[in-house]
């Protein structure tokens, strides 16, 4: 079967396309497997922080506001295309580097997607600490929870911890300081489902 990158996220929610973003901003930034990315790759970057303003906007259903995300959204999704093709050309149909960019390949006889993460509770009751909470996923053999500090920046970068359990309590985090969370959950086969991003500030 010829591994090839498929074009789901052109179907997701706003959110779930912000989701599945970050993750492949996340997997193919600074990834030996793709030495020489395009410009596109950074263009993509600086545009997220403005294209999750773009939705909060919208989300009270001004017209303007409306048309400006969708703007956004589809500029989004040509430039995602175009990196796309660059991981196809330099994986050369290789799976494993292919699943390394984090975009979701076609899957094999048999192999079945993970379901969407709806849900992350996050609470954060005691000074310094944040706990990170989703349904545990049916096929998912490991989660990845992570946070950055709010708002998303251009450079932001997301601390990740791996492990099996569907929860998690990061400690140390700075007072008063507002974070965002999301949990990446991956299957056997390396499928992976992304949770909404919920933002936090801490005790």
């Amino acid at each position: 079967m010829k591994n090839i990158i498929i074009t789901a996220y052109k179907r997701e929610s706003d959110n779930d396309l912000v989701g599945t973003i970050n993750r492949i901003l996340g997997k193919t930034d600074n990834n030996p497997v793709f030495p020489n990315p395009p410009a596109v790759l950074g263009e993509i970057k600086a545009d997220l922080p403005a294209f999750i303003t773009s939705i909060t906007k919208a989300s009270g259903g001004d017209e303007e506001f409306l048309s400006a995300k969708k703007d956004f959204r589809t500029n989004m999704l040509i430039k995602l295309g175009i990196l796309a093709e660059y991981v196809t050309l330099t994986c050369g149909g290789d799976r494993t580097k292919l699943l390394s960019s984090g975009f979701e390949l076609n899957r094999a006889r048999g192999e079945k997607s993970l379901a969407a993460i709806k849900e992350l509770k996050v609470t954060a009751e005691r000074t310094g600490e944040a706990n990170t909470r989703v349904k545990k996923v049916a096929g998912a053999k490991a989660y990845i929870h992570q946070y950055t500090p709010d708002p998303l920046m251009e450079d932001s970068v997301w601390v990740s911890k791996f492990v099996t359990d569907s929860r998690y309590t990061f400690t140390g985090l700075k007072s008063k300081e507002k974070y965002l969370f999301q949990v990446i959950a991956i299957g056997m086969n390396g499928q992976e489902t992304v949770s909404p991003a919920v933002a936090r500030v801490i005790q």
